[in-house]
């Protein structure tokens, strides 16, 4: 993980550039909680709040990269995701200013409420085919290193993916919409994947692997694809994983009447 650095810490340079981007900055508020960025926070400007991420591209270039795909991203997801406002480069930084969006993270349990808003989420971002002009990152280029090319078959797509589905990345508004955030590792793939990567998110929530599956198997796409094809998604997880994410071969196998 990169370092995390406060507003004060950041090069003068990088401040003001930011502060004219968003017209002046009055008070920042850190974010708490998990993120990739270097920096990240609740920025109060003479018109409201904004959100603000910047990433240093010499010591966090996967944040860097994130960023790119978030720009494209934001282009393709519509009412989904919050406005990005503003970007920006300068001194070997890179950042994003989005709208701030008030509301509650998901609730992300089996019999939560909150988890019917997450699926109908997930199938909105499932029918979106942003085409190859929109500069996506494919699921198979980010696996590649994983994924002998005679098996990458199975995980070519056109479909949007966010990939990232957790509690943190998804906030539920006062209004009841659900806002999907940070964009960083979406890519373009089959809509089945992004059941798996759901599973993966519910497991990290720490329900039972059996029950997970079950649920998994009630979405046609992800019931429909061969276990073959599943197992060449886990396969690949596992790799990108360095090998800590061995659950994921139990995590795709057809689930057991109960």
């Amino acid at each position: 993980m990169s370092r995390r650095y406060a507003w004060c810490e950041l090069p003068v340079r990088v401040r003001e550039f930011v502060g004219k981007a968003v017209g002046g900055v009055k008070s920042v508020e850190p974010v708490v909680g998990p993120h990739t960025s270097s920096f990240a926070a609740t920025v109060t400007t003479p018109t409201g709040l904004v959100f603000v991420k910047a990433a240093e591209e010499a010591t966090a270039p996967l944040s860097a990269r994130a960023q790119t795909s978030e720009i494209a991203a934001s282009a393709v997801t519509g009412v989904l995701s919050p406005r990005l406002l503003q970007h920006g480069a300068v001194d070997g930084w890179r950042f994003l200013v989005f709208e701030h969006v008030e509301g509650r993270p998901v609730r992300m349990c089996l019999d939560s409420p909150d988890l019917a808003q997450v699926v109908g989420a997930m199938d909105r971002i499932g029918r979106i085919r942003p085409g190859r002009s929109a500069g996506l990152p494919t699921l198979v280029g980010r696996l590649r290193e994983h994924l002998p090319p005679a098996r990458s078959g199975p995980l070519c797509g056109n479909r949007l993916l966010h990939t990232d589905l957790t509690s943190a990345n998804m906030i539920i508004r006062p209004d009841g919409r659900l806002s999907v955030l940070d964009w960083g590792q979406v890519a373009l793939g089959p809509r089945w994947v992004e059941v798996g990567h759901l599973g993966a998110v519910l497991h990290h929530e720490g329900h039972n692997l059996g029950e997970i599956r079950r649920w998994m198997w009630r979405f046609p796409e992800w019931r429909r694809t061969p276990q073959a094809a599943r197992r060449t998604l886990a396969d690949a997880m596992i790799g990108h994983t360095s090998g800590r994410d061995t659950w994921w071969i139990s995590l795709i196998d057809t689930p057991i009447a109960g």
